[in-house]
């Protein structure tokens, strides 16, 4: 039967029906297409309490020619609720490019809040596999990654570097990421230290507000974080020793976490995906 349809049903209908079949699993939104004109971002997190934050960005246009090629880097940054605050641009021809973000606010109230990265040039993708001979590739869009690198005090040499949670969020604010009918159970493989303190960072790449459920699994506590769609909240977890799962409509629901977070001059601070 799978070989009959596959033989007389269009593509995009074998697509289609692909995506309803595993339905309860996909991340992404089926509806909205990607092409070389689109940019999609990580949802990465930014502290207001370290001394300095960084971003690694990479130059994907010179990587896949081997050439340098100038980009703009760009920064869109949110704030808890979700709403724009700032942008920030930066330049470079150079591969891989180490930038010192500036911080997006003046006077901050929130400890944690998100930002985009996506990048722009005069040369596109298109122009790119155009040229190299690759003129007839489908459904390939920017996919724009990155790590984030945190320090906690004034030290320069104690930071923690961590990439962004997975966002699929468009230079135009599109969001990808689809909730699901059924709830999904995450728990990490991690066991969390009594003696140590913890900040569990969520944010919200999709379009409508997000309920996460935080299960003590060593007691009876449970935690629900209401997040609007582009924001961010944050946890503190302090004087417990165990595992923790995430209750939500995300086929993957994990927490950055920030251990011993910032300010910290003590040596103990980490950054870590769950």
């Amino acid at each position: 039967m799978k070989n009959l349809l596959k033989r007389y049903l269009p593509q995009e209908s074998i697509k289609f029906l692909s995506y309803l079949k595993n339905w309860n699993h996909k991340i992404y939104s089926f509806r909205d297409d990607i092409n070389f004109e689109t940019n999609f971002s990580d949802f990465f997190i930014w502290s207001n309490d370290c001394s300095k934050i960084e971003f690694v960005a990479e130059n994907l246009r010179g990587l896949i020619i081997g050439k340098k090629i100038e980009v703009t880097h760009n920064f869109v940054f949110f704030n808890e609720q979700g709403q724009f605050i700032t942008s920030q641009k930066y330049q470079t021809c150079n591969f891989f490019e180490k930038i010192v973000l500036d911080s997006p606010l003046e006077n901050p109230k929130s400890k944690y809040f998100s930002f985009i990265h996506f990048v722009d040039s005069k040369t596109s993708l298109n122009d790119i596999f155009d040229n190299i001979g690759l003129n007839k590739l489908n459904d390939i869009c920017e996919q724009n990654r990155g790590y984030t690198i945190y320090y906690p005090g004034e030290n320069k040499y104690s930071a923690a570097v961590v990439h962004g949670n997975f966002g699929g969020i468009s230079k135009n604010f599109l969001r990808r990421v689809k909730t699901n009918f059924r709830k999904h159970i995450y728990t990490p493989i991690y066991k969390f230290e009594g003696r140590e303190n913890y900040d569990l960072v969520f944010n919200n790449p999709t379009k409508t507000n997000l309920v996460i459920k935080i299960i003590y699994n060593d007691s009876d506590k449970i935690i629900n974080l209401n997040i609007p769609s582009l924001g961010t909240k944050y946890f503190s977890l302090s004087n417990y020793s165990g595992s923790i799962s995430f209750e939500s409509k995300l086929a993957i629901c994990r927490a950055l976490i920030f251990r011993n977070p910032a300010p910290n001059f003590k040596g103990t601070f980490d950054v870590f995906h769950s």
